[in-house]
């Protein structure tokens, strides 16, 4: 857990206590001193608030210099900010909620519109509201090359999405990359990996059309097809331009 230097100097105080303890491992006592924070926190006014959470969420998504939140202060004083934000459509709010990943660090039951949240929905409003921020971009490139990984990840057996929302998701990815392709980095490296999924799920169609009486694999051999089964590609690493 990094240490923030706040303008607040209480905040930074008890930020700081938290996260050196926690960083010794020292978990239970950490959580005992969040707790502390917190409390400070809600007797801070909602515009204090407001810029603390907006501090947090710049150092962590946009700098990269905090890992991660703990549920505490997710649920508690940094949600409640972020949400109303996004019903008022404010970037980067938008890409914020998503950035969160509220199912992983919140009682995902007590949140409501948490699949919202979690959706290429979000991300898509995110873009129409502020299509400058690159950042929201790369998201959803993750999020489109995930579900082609996705739907290939059981071939050479069975696919599991249909053809029509393959070229759904083809053709999003090649309107973002046509429309960013200057902002972008290794935007030769997400085309290569367009074109592999592209030449995979057409071959796997042509199969099933072709009702052959054999295994895709032996289909693929005989097509001159070669592929990586199953070939994994990860996107958090993706490099931009502003």
């Amino acid at each position: 857990m990094n240490l923030i230097e706040y303008s607040d100097v209480e905040i930074t105080s008890l930020w700081n206590d938290y996260a050196e303890t926690r960083n010794i491992g020292l978990k239970k006592i950490a959580n005992k001193k969040l707790d502390k924070l917190i409390e400070y926190l809600e007797s801070k006014s909602e515009n204090d608030k407001q810029k603390f959470v907006e501090y947090l969420c710049n150092q962590r998504f946009e700098k990269g210099k905090i890992k991660d939140f703990q549920q505490p202060i997710v649920e508690k004083i940094i949600l409640p900010i972020v949400v109303d934000a996004v019903k008022n459509d404010k970037m980067p709010y938008l890409r914020w909620i998503y950035q969160l990943q509220l199912y992983s660090c919140c009682n995902y039951r007590n949140i409501d519109n948490i699949e919202y949240y979690n959706s290429k929905d979000i991300l898509i409003r995110a873009n129409s509201i502020d299509p400058t921020d690159i950042k929201t971009v790369v998201l959803l490139i993750k999020v489109y090359m995930d579900r082609l990984w996705f739907g290939s990840h059981h071939l050479p057996e069975y696919i599991l999405i249909e053809e029509k929302e393959v070229d759904s998701l083809l053709e999003k990815l090649e309107q973002l990359l046509d429309k960013y392709k200057d902002k972008l980095d290794k935007i030769k490296f997400i085309l290569e990996d367009m074109k592999y999924y592209d030449d995979l799920y057409k071959s796997w169609f042509n199969y099933k059309s072709e009702n052959a009486n054999i295994k895709f694999i032996e289909w693929c051999e005989n097509h001159n097809k070669t592929y990586s089964w199953v070939k994994s590609f990860y996107y958090d690493n993706l490099q931009y331009q502003v």
